[in-house]
């Protein structure tokens, strides 16, 4: 009787506390092709986008602008950059006020962060342009908390940034790491390359 009263209190405590997270994915320029660019190319058309199979794995080197918040919204800015450009984007940074129309591709960024043990994602709020037109965003808050325990205060921010960019960009998968070469053998040494 005592354990399953703590265990209820507990469940309790847990269901008791949340964060806030909501993503409108981008939608792809072209929604009659499975495999169309999330934004036009230079011309209109759609960009070159790499496809591994029936996967789209890459954007081929698009540009995409971030805008930086002027106060103190930049945590973790070029985390986010990383994740744009494993997806094979072109990545550039602009300061605070630049224009929603400054690339094909931009994104307000404002994400802030905390110490609690570790370092944690307090809040992230991005919005992502088409051409000036907004077509996308991801809000993060790990204060909307109804008491109990957050535990998204554990939650590495890496890992946080990386799905809020993979549910804002759904099918366009992070590139592989390159493969290492294998270090050739030294002539000199005498010993042969294993086969």
């Amino acid at each position: 009787m005592k354990r399953a009263t703590i265990a209820a209190a507990l469940a309790l405590l847990a269901t008791g506390c949340s964060t806030y997270q909501a993503v409108t994915p981008v939608e792809r320029a072209f929604q009659a092709d499975p495999i169309a660019s999330y934004q036009p190319g230079p011309y209109g058309g759609p960009a070159q986008i790499r496809v591994d199979g029936n996967r789209v794995v890459g954007a081929d080197g698009v540009l995409f602008c971030v805008i930086t918040n002027e106060v103190n919204g930049n945590a973790y800015v070029e985390t986010f950059a990383n994740a744009l450009r494993a997806r094979n984007f072109e990545v550039k940074i602009l300061p605070a006020y630049s224009s929603v129309s400054s690339c094909p591709m931009t994104a307000t960024y404002t994400v802030q962060r905390s110490n609690y043990l570790t370092p944690f994602l307090v809040s992230a709020d991005i919005t992502v342009f088409r051409n000036g037109e907004r077509v996308g965003k991801a809000i993060y808050n790990a204060n909307r908390s109804a008491g109990g325990i957050n535990l998204s205060n554990f939650i590495p921010p890496e890992f946080k940034i990386e799905e809020l960019v993979d549910q804002l960009f759904p099918g366009l998968k992070p590139q592989p790491a390159p493969a290492q070469a294998a270090p050739a053998a030294n002539p000199a040494s005498g010993a042969a390359p294993a086969a």
